[in-house]
């Protein structure tokens, strides 16, 4: 990269140059004054590593600035900052369509002037963006630190997106050392138990006092290495078909004289997954199910883990409202974050840290909200490019925001927001929008009015109790509906409700629940609902799926 170095009288000649080029852009008369550029339009830029998390030492790693929002824009200034203990520099590169008329390199940023052709220009490929890393382990960020835009003499507003480029460094002699097993385990003991006797073993992983990585950078580094050699990427088969799972509402304990799940959960599970040899399992909420103690919700998680382990299956959770009902646990910090880092020690889980940013606590300080959000891309058979994806919300617990509204807890703003930009930003990175389908566990009032206009939605199945949404609408369906990626959105909480609609588009259903430690229908048939949903994608028309409740009486063990 070209650096323009000022000394005493320069002046900033990027950001002259700007100003230039926004002037010239519009012809006008030398007689006539110059107004002040008007603000038109308000767009998005951002820059994206996609799933890269780390690099090696000495290594390159490249990303794309992408945008979407700011079609036309013929001018820009674009700022990008690196950590500079991490990195050793930038290149920065423009795509077809883009001239860059001026460059400099000041420290650890970069400052760009761009000349765009609206004609030529991928808006959603800008430039592309090379870091080379440093030659000693760290973790750092690489960011848009500014961004300004011209259209035709005009300024464009322009947000910059929040993307969480945060990159591990890690050397070779660390990726040996480290593999998944030993990785899984230090995690769990740093992250979930620290003040456990085990401390003394993990902390041989955390050579501080040798110089070579300290307790929260191996954290991190920790989390991507696991993140991108744990499993790889999900694809579709050499079918052309995915299959995913769905399980809902497990809901279960153990303590000193139950110290199982419930066997006939577990046979179920089992059963399932062999006879439908899912290629992904979504878990849907309340996995747990009464009080226990932080030791005794270790132990749950593990049982719960342990069939799709066993299968070497990619699975991931989402949270219910009764996921932080272990009062004692909660006493010890088990809340929903920490359950979550544990879950993500095991080698076959997908879960991400929360990605939405919204991750926190309400108000009472320990019921949490947002934890988990993710998405998750799925590639085609080839494994060259995403063609589908899954959403997974948090929709969290209870109304404790004093508001008076009380009742189940809603998706929030943020979290809803988080959604429609990151959807925007896919559609901008890959080129056109990609098909989902959203997992969450409290279902939102369009189920209900699905079901009291049932004739008009096509829906089939069966309710046998009250929908139990929240009592405001806090906007999820609508945005998923705007946006028109998603296909489908299917919950759990309401344990024997399992129809399913074709709801303006969106097809929406429940799961009916697996555990035969809750309630059922009663009576008899308490039973024969429990089962899981499975759903099939199919390469070849991404724009449906098929999707059937398989039940214990299916699989021949609701006995």
């Amino acid at each position: 990269m070209k650096s323009v170095k000022r000394n005493g009288i320069h002046t900033r000649i990027i950001s002259a140059l700007l100003s230039l080029v926004m002037i010239f852009m519009v012809a006008v008369p030398a007689t006539t004054a110059h107004a002040a550029p008007e603000v038109v339009g308000n767009g998005t830029v951002g820059l994206s590593f996609g799933e890269q998390t780390s690099v090696l030492c000495g290594e390159t790693i490249s990303g794309n600035v992408y945008s979407y929002d700011i079609g036309g824009t013929d001018a820009m200034n674009v700022s990008f900052t690196y950590d500079a203990l991490a990195f050793k520099g930038l290149e920065v590169q423009p795509a077809d369509g883009v001239t860059v008329l001026a460059s400099e390199e000041i420290d650890n940023q970069v400052n760009m002037v761009l000349m765009v052709d609206p004609e030529t220009a991928d808006y959603s490929n800008l430039l592309t963006v090379t870091a080379t890393a440093g030659d000693a382990e760290a973790v750092g960020a690489i960011s848009i630190s500014a961004c300004e835009a011209a259209k035709e003499g005009n300024t464009v507003g322009i947000t910059i997106a929040q993307d969480d480029n945060t990159i591990s460094v890690v050397s070779d002699e660390l990726i040996e050392e480290f593999t998944i097993e030993t990785l899984s385990k230090a995690m769990t003991y740093f992250m979930v138990d620290s003040t456990n006797a085990k401390w003394a073993e993990a902390a041989k992983y955390d050579m501080d006092e040798n110089g070579v990585i300290n307790l929260n950078d191996f954290v991190k580094i920790a989390n991507a290495i696991l993140d991108s050699q744990r499993i790889g990427k999900l694809q579709f088969g050499e079918d052309g078909k995915f299959k995913i799972m769905q399980i809902s509402d497990i809901q279960d304990y153990v303590n000193d004289s139950k110290p199982n799940l419930h066997e006939k959960t577990t046979t179920l599970i089992n059963a399932a997954l062999d006879a439908e040899d899912p290629d992904l399992v979504v878990i849907t909420g309340d996995q747990i199910g009464g009080n226990m103690n932080g030791e005794q919700v270790q132990s749950l998680i593990d049982q719960i883990a342990q069939p799709f382990e066993e299968r070497q299956i990619p699975w991931l959770v989402t949270f219910g409202n009764h996921d932080e009902d272990a009062t004692t646990a909660l006493d010890e910090g088990w809340n929903k974050i920490k359950q979550l880092s544990y879950y993500r020690s095991f080698k076959y889980n997908i879960n991400r840290a929360s990605m939405s940013g919204v991750q926190g606590y309400t108000s009472n300080g320990k019921n949490t909200i947002g934890v988990g959000d993710m998405y998750q891309l799925i590639y085609d058979k080839e494994g060259k490019n995403p063609i589908y994806n899954i959403w997974a919300l948090d929709s969290n617990r209870y109304d404790d925001s004093g508001s008076g509204i009380g009742g189940y807890d809603w998706i929030r703003p943020e979290q809803i927001q988080w959604y429609t930009d990151t959807s925007k930003m896919l559609e901008a990175k890959y080129g056109g929008k990609i098909n989902s389908l959203m997992f969450f566990h409290i279902p939102t009032p369009e189920w209900s009015d699905m079901w009291d206009n049932k004739d008009q939605f096509n829906v089939v199945g069966e309710k046998n109790e009250e929908e139990c949404p929240p009592d405001i609408n806090s906007g999820m369906f609508t945005a998923a509906l705007e946006r028109g990626d998603v296909k489908g959105m299917f919950v759990g909480h309401d344990h024997v409700n399992n129809y399913t609609g074709n709801y303006y588009g969106i097809q929406l259903g429940y799961d009916a629940n697996v555990g035969y430690q809750t309630y059922g229908l009663g009576g008899a048939d308490n039973d024969r609902l429990r089962g899981v949903r499975v759903f099939e994608l199919d390469e070849n028309n991404l724009e449906t799926f098929t999707t059937q409740m398989v039940t214990a009486q299916d699989l021949g063990v609701n006995q």
